[in-house]
């Protein structure tokens, strides 16, 4: 399968390899390692939220789950409030925009996202997605 226009090839790359290694990723550590200036809006004028929403919008509709919840801030180990934002979140735990900068989630929150990152482990492990890279496009097959 061919990563869809619109999601940043690079970044899938590196939240598949860490989703293979069982670990989570910084934020600040995949906007050094794919040039994303810092600050709110990068370059193409999506945030780097909306970056790795995009990923997670693509994940949670082809495999049923949320790629970019192993995705964190430095300071609380999660990802941002923009993440109860993506389609599917449960309706009790769903924010709307005007939400989504507020970091401070809650106990349910914290444990809806705990159980995505374990999906996520296991699906990475278990999905066998191969990566291949030609030139700066990185394409991921599934298996079937």
């Amino acid at each position: 399968m061919t990563v869809p226009h619109g999601v940043r090839d690079d970044v899938f790359l590196i939240l598949l390899r860490a989703a293979q290694r069982g670990r989570t990723v910084m934020y600040g550590s995949i906007m050094r390692a794919c040039g994303i200036p810092r600050g709110q809006i990068t370059h193409n004028g999506k945030a780097i939220g909306d970056v790795v929403g995009a990923i997670s919008e693509w994940t949670w509709e082809s495999w049923g789950v949320y790629l970019s919840s192993i995705v964190v801030d430095k300071n609380t180990g999660f990802p941002g409030g923009g993440f109860f934002g993506l389609t599917g979140v449960p309706s009790k735990l769903k924010r709307n925009p005007a939400q989504w900068a507020d970091n401070k989630l809650s106990d349910d929150e914290k444990a809806f996202i705990k159980k995505c990152q374990i999906d996520v482990f296991l699906w990475a492990r278990e999905s066998q997605l191969s990566i291949s890279v030609s030139g700066l496009k990185a394409r991921a097959k599934a298996a079937s």
